[in-house]
């Protein structure tokens, strides 16, 4: 069996940091009542250890909350260059079709300033542009 994970490769330090984030085992959409309920809990739990481990590593970089109903995030991120702190507004809906369909994450400030955003502030997350988070 042939791994996928030429799509994103991952360097060591990512993958150490991946595999100690708790694993989502629910299978479940904002239409899913109940289940939706237990998926959102593992979602926080995966983004709680993901911003324990980042500040261990002096890697914060982003902060998000959702509504009473998981289903629009919001928050601010920030990029550090040459001294200067850049922060943005971050938000996302979640997709009723989740997690089949990916959220599409906006920051809206920047929309229209580089060839990787879509209307709205939108980030192209295709294979073209790997992500670094």
């Amino acid at each position: 069996r042939q791994s996928h994970n030429f799509l994103f490769p991952m360097d060591a330090g990512t993958k150490n940091t991946v595999q100690k984030i708790p694993l989502l085992t629910v299978r479940a959409g904002p239409r899913d009542g109940e289940a939706w309920i237990n998926r959102l809990k593992e979602e926080y739990s995966a983004l709680i250890k993901f911003i324990e481990i980042n500040k261990e590593q002096d890697n914060d970089w982003f902060r998000i909350e959702s509504n009473k109903n998981g289903t629009k995030w919001f928050g601010k991120c920030w990029h550090i260059h040459n001294l200067v702190r850049y922060e943005f507004d971050l938000q996302f809906d979640i997709p009723v079709t989740y997690p089949e369909t990916a959220p599409e994450i906006e920051l809206p400030e920047l929309d229209g300033k580089t060839a990787k955003m879509y209307r709205g502030g939108k980030i192209c997350l295709t294979v073209h542009f790997h992500p670094l988070w």
